[in-house]
């Protein structure tokens, strides 16, 4: 056995420490030659505990083990010890007994299996494991997410709609590329038509002011180069401030208290510091308050001075040439003006008294006569005569009179009508119901009036160039059929005697102004009935984008729109509870409609919507119905018309419907609201318009209506449902196959009505719109995109908001929102101003 020879043991072997076993004749003994192997073994097993011998240590190798020649030596004669040891196999533990003797298969070990790449790769895997724990953990951790803006709405601009509006849509009706909005009426059994165009959005804003508001006045209060308004309120004893945005919106009135029974104010620099501020004649307690302004537009500071009788009308002005501001007051039942002189700290001294006509009522300050200081003109009511008063220079006045003017003078306005530089006069005489104009001379004389008839009690008239040619027209209000008359200019003293009509409401008070900055001019009147102001916007050509109303059945109450007859024009639908009808009114594509066709749907329709239920490419619809809980399923045809088809019965009652396709098979199903169980029932559709019931889900208290949106972007339909007996809202996320999970509740509002959806913050998450009709008001709640939702925003509105519409008013890539006020008889404009 030389070293590094190469062997096999194929014998079952034991070993041992003592050499009395050893020499023990069942092993070596003690003569003749003998062989002793040491073994270094590396996959040996010790069987000590199994051995004949208590001395033994046995190990036991496996026989076909290889083994190699370590190293021999002979410490004795005829003994040689041999050292072995045991080699690693690289290919097989065990040699085969005889060749081609095959004990197990060769198994192939791909490199992973080895030690070198296995440990390398079990540390990875175990790092990767770590990081994804660590970042479960952290993920979960709660965080404020960043909005992209968090007050995406300016405040609302409200448009004059018919009385109790109660649902509303948006739609192209007069084929332009400005968006329109069509509102259902109750009270008044109509569908109103309001008309986008460039300049503006639809008509009008209404601010809410204090109580009965009598006079207003226009300046800019606050040095931003924007019209401001100021209302004097007669019942509260206070004026409001209103700050102009200057595009015809403006920021919620600010009242400040001033004396009793405030009914007319002007304004001028009363105190010498550069800033506009405030005079009000109080009638109740004779007074006149003067407030400061900070250059702001606040007044934080204010007096009064007493006056002798009661006042009718205050005027500002450098009556007597000393570069401070003085004021001219009428009183009424003491026929007369008083001239108060400022001394520039904003008290006046009192200057004589000048008499005037009887019940004098209305008063304006120009040169009349051309020499450079101002002079005094005064209607007298009760003897239809006009009282000059020519200022010497020194605010001392001379007076004179032009009888025989009207018979009830009141409204009186100043301004050169023929343009030949001299002032002219315009004033209306309530009982003949006639506007009367004088052409001034510039001598203090003038011409005999020239008098253009009305059809209607006028109340106050404004002079400005309403269709931008250069001619000053005149715009005058009635509170007989609440509307506005104008009366085009001809550029020499005359006016065009067909009056242009624009629709208002109960009004009292008229001021012409630019007030959105479009170089039209705009009107601005006070509606004492609703103690409120409107704005009408102009667009420069004398419209001012009226409604249009269209007659339909009793108590419309909601209205949608689509191209119903396939030309390409857009047509309305809109239930009537008291008929339990629905028409449909095919469009002409100019804001007009034909007359309604009508189907009878049941007791108390409550929701309509439109969609292609059975296949065939054509539109049809699906009525919701309170009183005969069913609904009802018409299928169109291709002129338009319907046929009535199935009425699906339920327990309750019905108060919204609306349809999606949620068990994603391409077919659009119907979800219903039910308030006599507080559920949404699911009903699939099987392709041919036949519905099959699925499930109901549990929501809130008295759910009133629904609408659907991607909350969790799944690319599934997700519900939400406005709970109006429990002041929240319910979501129901979708599984994907048409099943929902757990509802989740927001707490909005009072009363929540109706809901809408749209990513209002510009982050690609859809978020929810709220009606709360009990509180005035509307809910925003951002959506953060899984289906979580945050805590409301809220937005005044109108009186009673009944419903809400989403879109892009104004072409500026954002949705603004569309609120109807049923109480207030408006719609209320919410313009978007996230810049996200």
């Amino acid at each position: 056995f030389p070293p590094g020879s190469a062997m096999t043991w194929w014998a079952f072997s034991s070993c041992t420490t003592e050499m009395t076993v050893l020499e023990n004749n069942m092993y070596l003994g003690q003569e003749g030659d003998r062989t002793l192997f040491s073994v270094e073994a590396i996959n040996g097993r010790t069987i000590k505990a199994h051995s004949h011998f208590v001395t033994e240590d046995e190990i036991a190798l496996m026989s076909g083990t290889h083994m190699i020649v370590q190293s021999q030596l002979s410490p004795a004669p005829n003994l040689y010890i041999i050292h072995l040891k045991q080699v690693e196999p690289e290919m097989m533990t065990l040699e085969p007994p005889f060749e081609g003797a095959h004990i197990y298969p060769k198994i192939p070990r791909p490199f992973y299996r080895k030690k070198r790449f296995m440990i390398p790769a079990c540390l990875l895997l175990t790092l990767l494991i770590a990081a994804v724990v660590i970042g479960v953990i952290l993920g979960t951790k709660s965080k404020p997410i960043k909005y992209v803006c968090d007050n995406p709405f300016e405040p609302f601009d409200a448009v004059d709609t018919g009385h109790f509006p109660s649902s509303s849509v948006l739609g192209y009706f007069d084929n332009d590329t400005y968006i329109d909005v069509a509102i259902a009426n109750s009270n008044d059994n109509t569908v109103s038509l309001l008309l986008g165009d460039q300049k503006q959005i639809f008509r009008s804003t209404r601010p809410a002011i204090g109580q009965s508001p009598s006079s207003m006045i226009a300046v800019d209060l606050n040095n931003d180069k924007k019209i401001d308004l100021v209302v004097t309120n007669t019942d509260d004893d206070t004026i409001s401030v209103l700050l102009s945005l200057g595009n015809g919106i403006f920021l919620d009135a600010v009242a400040y208290d001033v004396g009793q029974g405030p009914t007319f104010a002007a304004s001028d620099d009363f105190n010498n510091d550069g800033q506009p501020d405030l005079a009000i004649a109080n009638r109740d307690d004779m007074t006149v308050s003067i407030l400061f302004n900070n250059g702001f537009g606040l007044f934080p500071n204010s007096t009064y001075f007493s006056l002798n009788f009661t006042a009718s009308v205050i005027i500002a002005g450098d009556f007597n040439g000393d570069k401070i501001m003085d004021l001219a007051v009428s009183f009424t039942l003491n026929p007369s003006v008083n001239v108060f002189f400022g001394i520039g700290n904003g008290n006046f001294n009192l200057a004589p008294n000048y008499s005037t006509g009887y019940y004098p009522i209305s008063m304006i300050s120009t040169d009349i006569n051309n020499d450079k200081n101002l002079d005094l003109a005064v209607t007298n009511s009760d003897d239809g005569s006009v009282t000059l008063l020519l200022n010497n220079g020194d605010g001392s006045f001379t007076t004179s009179t032009l009888n025989s003017i009207g018979f009830e003078l009141d409204f009186l306005i100043t301004a050169d009508f023929n343009n030949d530089n001299n002032a002219d006069l315009a004033i209306l005489d309530t009982y003949a119901y006639t506007v009367n104009v004088l052409l001034g001379y510039g001598t203090g004389n003038f011409q005999y009036n020239i008098s253009y008839p009305l059809t209607f009690y006028p109340l106050y008239i404004a002079a400005t160039d309403f269709n931008n040619d250069n001619k000053l027209d005149l715009a005058i209000i009635s509170n007989d059929d609440y509307s506005t008359s104008i009366l085009l200019g001809l550029g020499n003293g005359n006016f065009d005697s067909d009056p242009k009509d624009v629709d208002t409401e109960s009004a009292l008070w008229l001021l012409s102004y630019d007030f959105n900055g479009d170089h039209n001019q705009d009107l601005a009147l006070i509606a004492q009935e609703d103690d409120n102001i409107i704005v009408i916007l102009g667009s420069g050509n004398v419209t001012f984008l009226t409604p249009l109303s269209n007659k339909v059945g009793g108590f419309p109450y909601q209205v949608i729109s689509s191209d119903f007859n396939n030309d390409t024009k857009q047509d309305v639908a809109v239930i009537n509870q008291d008929d339990g009808e629905l028409q449909v009114l095919f469009g002409h594509g100019d804001g007009f409609f034909d007359t309604p066709i009508t189907y009878i749907v049941g007791k108390l329709p409550s929701c309509v919507v439109a969609m292609d239920f059975n296949s065939d490419n054509i539109l049809d619809l699906a009525v919701s119905t309170i009183e005969d809980a069913t609904v009802v399923v018409l299928f169109g045809t291709t002129n338009g018309s319907f046929i009535i088809q199935q009425a699906y019965k339920f327990n309750g009652s019905l108060t919204c419907v609306t349809s999606a396709d949620i068990d994603n098979n391409g077919y659009p199903d119907l979800i219903v609201t039910n308030t006599g169980n507080n559920t949404v029932s699911i009903f699939f559709n099987n392709g041919s318009g036949t519905f099959i019931y699925s499930k109901d889900y549990k929501v809130g208290r008295t759910p009133n209506f629904l609408t659907i949106g991607d909350f969790n972007n799944d690319n599934s339909t997700d519900l939400v449902v406005a709970n109006s007996g429990s002041n929240n809202i319910s979501v129901l996320i979708n599984n994907g196959n048409g099943s929902f999970s757990n509802v989740t509740n927001y707490a909005v509002g009072k009363g929540p009505i109706y809901v809408s959806v749209g990513d209002f913050n510009n982050d690609t998450n859809i978020d929810l719109v709220v009606i709360n009709g009990d509180s005035d008001s509307i809910s925003v709640l951002f959506g953060v995109g899984n289906g979580i939702f945050h805590a409301q925003r809220t937005y005044k509105t109108g009186g009673n908001p009944t419903s809400v519409i989403v879109g892009d008013l104004n072409k500026d890539n954002r949705p603004d929102l569309s609120v109807t006020n049923s109480k207030t008889g408006s719609l209320s404009v919410y313009v978007n101003i996230c810049k996200g």
